[in-house]
């Protein structure tokens, strides 16, 4: 072997563990950078070089620098966080109209429900008492409030949901074409093996976060590209993106690509936002209306049987328009006055039936609530709100252990080790040291030679 041999593989050894240090001095700087991979130089043995007496090495190379990332596990972090993104959306949401509610409590729906029928007893116990009027007439005030502040409160928060969808569609959009311009960037830098590593791992920071908002699947391509898939769409194909956005579809909200395709997020946040915007406030609000236009058709429908103090016949107690929770509202002549509440049917001093039978509604079966009495058909929706929340709130705690153990594999694999990458670096150090030796001893060699001439 040359002089010129011996330091043509000193110099690829300089060189090479001199780029080793710098990788992984580049990891210990970013041991603590959130979303950071380690990043290791693949090193291999140079081609020898083929001679009449046999191969002869000619030292080391590199073939760039690679992630320690293992995709299975991204994949399976991923597919938890959609869950997770999902089951927690839902779980806040659904715990705001639960505060709505607030049951059980002695100022809620319940409590105002009873006190109404409480108010028809004492009218039936003293039928020509004026103050016996004006409790009902309070307390039938008290029952509307109610039932419009509830019926506002969940329209309130499906109108906070749906301003949260377009967000969240805007934040889709924007992340994909991020995820694209970042696949041009790592094409045009020669791939993911050639000085892309960092922008490799900004691109899987979006793509994780990208994971929270919709169910994701990644492909990964052999020009350092990657391909992504949210729920049943191609969402980021190279350097092209799909934008999403939201569109009013029935009484609901479809989500929509170019070209007005409908997207299915499949999970995620979106998934949880549209659950709760189509279907449970929907179905909640729905329930509140069957009861308030029950009570609303049952009250009515005794009351006009009714004789006023006054000598009229035939009057609504509420508003027969008014048929739901946020429409409710008494009839004007009740509004107006206490007088025009009936108390018999007949304005014999006494008479006290028509109260009583409005008093007695409190324990009726009532078709239109299935057969269940205006309490018991409450007390049932408020439990079915108790339930949806717990159940949300279960499987969000499930979905979050589970992204937590995804998270912790995946870190094993690609967090950064400060141990291990000073044992490297020492590694590369005296590696680097005994190559400058190798030049030394070249060197040394080449005196010799040149003072034998």
């Amino acid at each position: 072997m040359s002089l010129s041999s011996i330091l043509s593989i000193a110099r690829s050894a300089l060189l090479t563990h001199q780029k080793a240090q710098d990788v992984t001095g580049h990891n210990i700087a970013n041991a603590y950078t959130e979303g950071y991979t380690r990043q290791r130089l693949r090193i291999q043995a140079a081609l020898p070089l083929a001679t009449p007496w046999g191969t002869v090495g000619r030292g080391v190379t590199d073939l760039g620098v690679e992630r320690l990332r293992d995709r299975y596990l991204d994949a399976t972090y991923r597919y938890e966080a959609g869950n997770l993104g999902r089951s927690d959306t839902l779980r806040m949401l659904l715990a705001r109209i639960e505060s709505v509610f607030g049951e059980p409590s002695e100022n809620g729906l319940g409590a105002a429900l009873d006190a109404f029928f409480n108010a028809f007893s004492e009218l039936a116990s003293d039928p020509s008492s004026s103050a016996a009027r004006t409790l009902v007439q309070s307390t039938a005030r008290s029952l509307v409030r109610q039932f419009n502040s509830y019926a506002s409160g969940i329209a309130q928060a499906r109108s906070d949901a749906i301003v949260q969808l377009r967000s969240a569609a805007e934040e889709v959009t924007s992340l994909a074409s991020q995820i694209a311009q970042l696949n041009a960037q790592i094409l045009a830098s020669g791939g993911i093996a050639n000085s892309a590593p960092d922008l490799a791992d900004q691109r899987d920071r979006w793509i994780d976060r990208l994971a929270q908002l919709a169910t994701v699947r990644v492909i990964e391509n052999d020009n350092g590209t990657v391909s992504v898939i949210a729920g049943d769409t191609l969402l980021v194909e190279a350097g092209n993106a799909r934008g999403v956005a939201v569109q009013a579809s029935g009484s609901g909200f479809q989500l929509v690509t170019d070209g007005n395709v409908a997207f299915a997020p499949g999970g995620g946040e979106l998934a949880g936002l549209l659950e709760f915007i189509d279907v449970r406030a929907p179905d909640i609000a729905s329930r509140l209306d069957t009861l308030a236009g029950a009570i609303v058709t049952a009250v009515n429908g005794i009351h006009r049987t009714g004789v006023t103090p006054g000598g009229n016949t035939n009057t609504d107690f509420f508003d027969p328009s008014g048929t739901s929770a946020l429409t409710i509202a008494l009839a004007a002549p009740i509004a107006g006055s206490p007088l025009a509440i009936a108390a018999g049917t007949t304005i014999a001093p006494g008479d006290n039936s028509v109260a009583l039978a409005l008093a007695q509604l409190r324990g009726s079966n009532l078709p239109a609530l299935g057969g269940a009495t205006p309490g018991e058909y409450y007390t049932d929706l408020a439990a079915y709100i108790g339930s949806a929340v717990r159940d949300a709130d279960g499987e969000a705690a499930v979905a979050r252990s589970l992204v937590t153990a995804a998270d912790m594999q995946r870190q094993a694999v690609s967090g950064v080790s400060l141990d291990e990458e000073l044992t490297a670096l020492m590694v590369h150090q005296q590696a680097y040291a005994a190559a400058a030796r190798i030049v030394s001893v070249a060197n040394e060699m080449m005196d010799d030679l040149l003072n034998m001439i």
